[in-house]
């Protein structure tokens, strides 16, 4: 679970919580509620100003690996979950494309490519971090209509679906990647 806070600060305690975490920063040590972090010498970052239509939009996204603060045996374990979930992930990608096609072509998918993607579909929702729940909650549903578009032979429905599906994909995958 991520630290998130979102609620309004007076200048002078968004400043307070911005300073604090730029020193954590220069100590090389970040402390969250899941534990206190290494810092590296560099961090890929994100950031973004913005004026636009009168309102002022500040952005700051940056990322680095925590692997060196777990236990050998923790690290072979979230690599092994990376690993079986972009295996999953592929797997998924790859009958989605398939599925995409043949409903680009004006027909209904292989049966096969349609169970492939629902089974690696559900597989990929099962192993899914709990941080994506509603995410996922989401896509499950669309996946859903897919399946009920299909045995009804709805070719509009069906459509419809594999954009939301798409769409899903894309937005799950900017926002936890």
């Amino acid at each position: 679970m991520a630290d998130k806070i979102e609620k309004e600060f007076n200048r002078n305690e968004l400043a307070d919580y911005l300073t604090k975490m730029a020193e954590q920063l220069r100590t090389g040590k970040l402390s969250t509620e899941k534990g206190i972090w290494t810092v590296p010498e560099k961090i890929g970052a994100k950031i973004q100003r913005k004026e636009k239509k009168g309102r002022i939009e500040f952005k700051l996204n940056c990322r680095w690996s925590t692997l060196g603060d777990y236990t050998q045996q923790d690290r072979d374990r979230i690599n092994d979950w990376h690993e079986s979930m972009k295996t999953v992930k592929k797997r998924m990608g790859s009958s989605f494309k398939e599925v995409t096609k043949a409903a680009e072509k004006g027909g209904f998918p292989e049966k096969k490519s349609i169970e492939d993607f629902v089974a690696t579909s559900r597989i990929f929702a099962e192993s899914a971090d709990p941080e994506w729940s509603d995410a996922m909650d989401e896509y499950l549903d669309h996946l859903e209509n897919f399946i009920l578009a299909v045995e009804e032979q709805q070719l509009e429905l069906m459509l419809h679906e594999i954009r939301d599906l798409h769409y899903r994909m894309k937005a799950c995958h900017k926002e936890f990647k």
